[in-house]
C-alpha cells in the first residue's frame, strides 16, 4: 500500500492479463496501444516483469496501472510500457511503479534502462525526464501509425 493507503503495488498475476491489455488501449490511441498477443509475446520475454497498481472497489480490487519491463541485455533493461488510468492520474501511482521497476533492474545488474517515448506526448516526456532519463536520439517512424519517438535513456546509480 502507498503512504496514504489509496494504491497497492503487487507483482502481476496472470488474471490480470486482460484488464492490462484493456488498461493499454485506454491509455493509447489504436495504432500505438499493444495488442493482446504484444504484450503476452513481451511478458514472456527473457527477464520480463510486470507490477500493477490496484485501488480497492467496494469488494473487489481494480487494476487502475501497470508497467511492464524486462532485462535487455545484462547491463540494460528497457522499459516496454508504463500505462496508468486517466482517472488515476497524478496520484503518484506512475512515479511509485517505476521505482519498483527499476529496483529490479537494478537488483538484476542493469547499469541503465531505456525506454521509448512519442515525440508528441509531452506529459510522458516530462515525466520520464523528472526522473533522470534523457532524450537519446529520435526513432523516426517508430510506431505502426508512422509516427516518431525518442529513446530515453537512464543510468542507474
Amino acid at each position: 500500500m502507498d503512504e496514504e493507503g489509496v494504491f497497492t503495488i503487487r507483482e502481476y498475476r496472470p488474471e490480470d492479463f486482460s484488464s492490462i491489455c484493456a488498461l493499454d488501449r485506454l491509455c493509447f490511441p489504436e495504432p500505438i496501444a499493444y495488442t493482446p498477443e504484444d504484450i503476452a509475446l513481451a511478458l514472456i520475454q527473457r527477464g520480463a516483469f510486470a507490477f500493477v497498481a490496484e485501488v480497492p472497489e467496494r469488494t473487489e480490487e481494480r487494476v487502475v496501472a501497470f508497467v511492464l519491463a524486462y532485462q535487455k541485455k545484462q547491463l540494460i533493461g528497457h522499459i516496454v510500457t508504463l500505462d496508468v488510468h486517466p482517472d488515476s492520474r497524478r496520484q503518484s501511482i506512475g512515479h511509485h511503479l517505476m521505482e519498483r521497476a527499476e529496483e529490479r533492474l537494478r537488483e538484476r545488474g542493469a547499469a541503465r534502462i531505456v525506454l521509448e517515448v512519442n515525440v508528441a506526448n509531452d506529459t510522458a516526456l516530462r515525466f520520464y525526464e523528472k526522473r533522470g532519463f534523457l532524450r537519446q536520439r529520435l526513432l523516426r517512424h517508430y510506431y505502426p501509425d508512422r509516427s516518431d519517438a525518442y529513446l530515453m535513456e537512464k543510468t542507474l546509480g
